[in-house]
């Protein structure tokens, strides 16, 4: 039909109320999209992932949120009767312009809200410049793709104008700063960034909107062809990248359900996952609002009917150790990997642990695959290594262990309700079905935390995402915060324990029930610490000594009796003050001692006189000095319900005696970590110079961290007034370093040995290039020639725990072998 339009004249026009719907749609998909990704993302732009992320934020706002949107809202806009000749057209060149414009300005903006800032004037500052530039990056885009309008002279009402100003702004500024200041808020929140997206997309509609209307629509020519087709194509590409922004929002949403579902199936397992906490107290989680955790297994597979895995458990007290000292470890974690890698099943399960028959398998021994220990000792290790690889962390600055195993799954996948009744099953031992996991926690400092979010993570309290870890882990919220509140307590413990002085402490045992072993009495937030009570804060003088030799054998009764003179007989002199101070000290140490005990077990407990020497102070070598009580209480009449004791596994107090700084039991476990899985890898040596690289790595960290440890014993042994170098039971190395050809008619030489010690066995050579061995045993003939070193055996330290155990069966059962067995 013809056009009763001329060039020059006036076009009335109308909007079409389901492209309205239509472009607010497309803008939400790519608010929705650009919420989500800045949820997601780093919070500081040190790295050039950084800047490919904010790159990518902007591009969605820009691109769809903002572009798509004008365009499907423009072709809204119906002029007369929606005649093709007389529709809206664009120029080309303005059309790429309005597409650069918003993503460059929003790039700006994502920027400025990433700033780091010392000041909070500068945090505001920058938070409103952030909304301020997105705002007009939405206004300019408009108004910049309006004048490549081609067919049209478009007039704006001022009023209007200046309103699509302040909607712009002020709503990007209201949004934007909301969700900048509350997103750690809303990690768990996810329909709070669905209510954020649809006011930024609402403030992108109202904009454009208001702006087109009133505006008046001059024209200058008709369409022809090409304009008509272009016209439609541009709306068609837009179409598609709003379709295309929708189906990754829906991909968001669909991923967040898997991995809520993976989640809770990996609470039927046993995990390893990370309580890093910030400065502040917050702790670290994912996008998610869970702590970073991976698999191990799917379940312990106990090799007899009455082992459990628990602190008792000696894989547990090799984990244990072995993230006191991560660089044992270390150099071996890519073989690990190599060797799990290998096997047709990712399962742990003893009766099908034989290799695949896979190429990348054939090179090991069928053998390797038959400890079941020692593959998990080789999950565990690579599943902290993936951990500590997403934080951009080498592994030796993942932390250290928590010293429990917490029981997970105890509720089912649907259950929400968090009663008594199921607070109590959490506290339960492990079910059949049911997961545990393993805690590797540390306090990391400003600069580690910037790092982390950076990384993608996000620090939050408790009280924000502990529904999401409660449904996570299965295990009631209460249980959560009550973990979550130890894990705390226990990296505060590790960092800024003082224990210098000397001690009274009491070392009670409990046997447990249908087992030879015994569980220790311990302070319930330091179960690396027998109770105790401090005599003085310096170490004991010879005549204290002397004093506390005098009650060898006694009981608490007759002690208190002594010192306080009531027979009339003491035999310790009072006859100045600080001889009347030190018995005054006694009498309240050991009364504060006794308190929690029951008193059935004050009455048998013993005095032992032997100073013993315990490392409790963080980060110092300063000792503790202790003398203790000894007693073995009946299992039936324990302190179960005390608030201030608990009980641990005596083999586990033991083997957490050797985790302090310093301990020449490091270099030990990475000696025998060497030698239990050198020989796993032994079988696989693509290349000569592979192995001859790796063996000398392995040398060079025995040989440093023996020197270390032999250098902080010495110390130690100089603070407790050891003199005698001869009678040292922490000397690692006896036999100098030598090289020879054959070890036969040799006469080996003493001299001094500046290495610190190899921490391997006495007949332990290491081939410079022998290709078959990793580092083998035995006789040194036949052997190709390179360096041999020969080194002697070291012993594990004798620590103050093994000797409690020791006087206590010496004491209590003295006629009944293998009791502790």
């Amino acid at each position: 039909m013809d056009n009763p339009w001329k060039p020059g004249d006036t076009v009335p026009n109308s909007f079409n109320s389901g492209l309205v719907a239509a472009s607010y749609f497309a803008s939400l998909c790519g608010c929705s999209l650009t919420v989500e990704l800045l949820h997601r993302r780093g919070t500081a732009l040190e790295n050039v992932r950084s800047w490919v992320e904010t790159l990518v934020c902007a591009i969605a706002m820009g691109l769809v949120g903002i572009w798509c949107m004008h365009f499907i809202g423009n072709r809204a806009i119906v002029l007369d009767a929606n005649q093709p000749e007389i529709q809206l057209v664009y120029h080309s060149g303005f059309t790429v312009l309005s597409l650069v414009l918003p993503v460059g300005g929003l790039i700006a903006a994502f920027s400025l809200a990433e700033a780091t800032t010392n000041t909070k004037w500068l945090h505001w500052l920058t938070q409103i410049c952030t909304g301020v530039f997105a705002g007009l990056s939405i206004v300019g885009m408009h108004y910049v793709a309006n004048f490549g309008v081609s067919n049209y002279t478009l007039t704006y009402s001022p009023r209007f104008l200046v309103a699509s100003f302040i909607i712009a702004v002020g709503d990007c500024l209201t949004v934007l700063v909301l969700f900048y200041s509350l997103r750690e808020k809303w990690i768990s929140s996810w329909w709070k960034r669905v209510l954020c997206a649809m006011s930024l997309a609402g403030g992108v509609s109202a904009m454009h909107f208001t702006a087109s209307t009133n505006c008046t629509y001059t024209l200058r020519h008709y369409n022809s062809a090409a304009d008509i087709t272009s016209r439609n194509s541009q709306v068609i590409i837009a179409g598609v990248m709003c379709g295309t922004a929708a189906i990754f929002v829906f991909g968001f949403l669909i991923y967040a359900q898997y991995r809520g579902y993976m989640f809770k199936n990996r609470s039927q397992q046993i995990t390893v996952a990370c309580a890093i906490f910030d400065y502040t107290g917050k702790v670290l989680v994912t996008t998610e609002g869970v702590l970073p955790s991976r698999k191990i297994t799917e379940k312990y597979n106990s090799r007899t009917f009455d082992e459990e895995f628990d602190a008792s458990h000696s894989v547990f007290h090799w984990v244990f150790r072995v993230t006191h000292n991560w660089q044992g470890v270390g150099n071996l974690i890519p073989l690990m990997k190599s060797h799990l890698n290998s096997k047709k099943e990712s399962n742990l399960v003893i009766a099908d642990s034989r290799p695949s028959s896979s190429q990348s398998s054939a090179v090991y021994d069928e053998d390797t695959y038959k400890n079941y220990d020692m593959l998990f000792e080789e999950r565990f290790c690579t599943a902290a290594a993936s951990m500590a690889s997403s934080m951009h962390w080498p592994i030796e600055k993942l932390g250290t262990l928590y010293d429990r195993i917490i029981e997970t799954g105890v509720l089912s996948k649907t259950d929400h309700r968090f009663s008594a009744a199921t607070m109590n099953e959490a506290a339960k031992p492990s079910l059949f079905g049911k997961g545990q996991v393993m805690f590797i926690t540390r306090e990391v400092d400003p600069a580690e935390s910037s790092g982390l979010l950076n990384a993608g993570f996000k620090f939050a309290t408790i009280q924000q995402v502990g529904r999401n870890i409660s449904q996570a882990m299965q295990i009631p919220i209460p249980a959560v915060e009550a973990h979550i509140s130890g894990l705390k307590r226990y990296v505060e413990n590790l960092q800024t324990i003082d224990k210098r002085g000397t001690y009274l402490a009491f070392h009670a045992l409990i046997p447990k029930p249908h087992s030879k072993d015994m569980d220790v009495v311990v302070k319930k937030d330091h179960l690396d610490q027998l109770p105790d009570a401090k005599i003085s804060d310096f170490p004991p003088y010879e005549w204290q000594r002397d004093t506390l030799d005098l009650f060898e054998g006694k009981t608490v009764s007759w002690i208190l009796d002594t010192l306080s003179d009531r027979t009339g007989r003491s035999p310790i002199p009072t006859t100045n003050w600080a001889e009347r101070a030190f018995v005054f000290s006694l009498i309240n140490a050991i009364e504060t001692l006794i308190q929690p005990f029951p008193q059935v077990w004050v009455n048998k407990a013993k005095f032992w006189s032997k100073q013993l020497v315990a490392h409790y102070t963080a980060g110092s070598s300063a000792p503790t000095y202790i003398y203790t009580f000894h007693v073995i209480g009946d299992m039936y009449n324990s302190i179960d319900h005390s608030d201030v004791l608990t009980r641990t596994p005596r083999s586990f107090f033991e083997a957490r005696s050797r985790c302090y700084p310093g301990s020449p039991d490091h270099a030990i476990l990475v000696r025998d970590i060497h030698q239990k899985f050198g020989p796993v890898f032994e079988t696989r040596q693509p290349k000569k110079h592979a192995l001859t690289k790796l063996s000398t790595a392995l040398t060079t960290k025995a040989l440093e961290m023996g020197k270390k440890s032999q250098t902080a014993m010495e110390k130690a042994n100089c603070a407790i007034g050891h003199t005698d170098d001869d009678s040292s039971t922490h000397k690692l190395v006896d036999n100098p370093v030598h090289t020879s050809g054959s070890s036969s008619g040799s006469e080996r030489s003493r001299t001094a040995n500046n290495f610190g010690g190899i921490l391997v066995n006495k007949d332990t050579i290491v081939q410079s290039d022998n290709r078959s061995g990793f580092m083998n045993g035995g006789s040194q003939s036949n052997i190709p020639m390179g360096m041999n070193v020969a080194v002697s055996t070291a012993q594990p330290e004798v620590t103050f725990a093994t000797e409690l155990f020791e006087f206590s069966k010496d004491t209590f059962v003295p006629n009944k072998p293998g009791f502790f067995e």
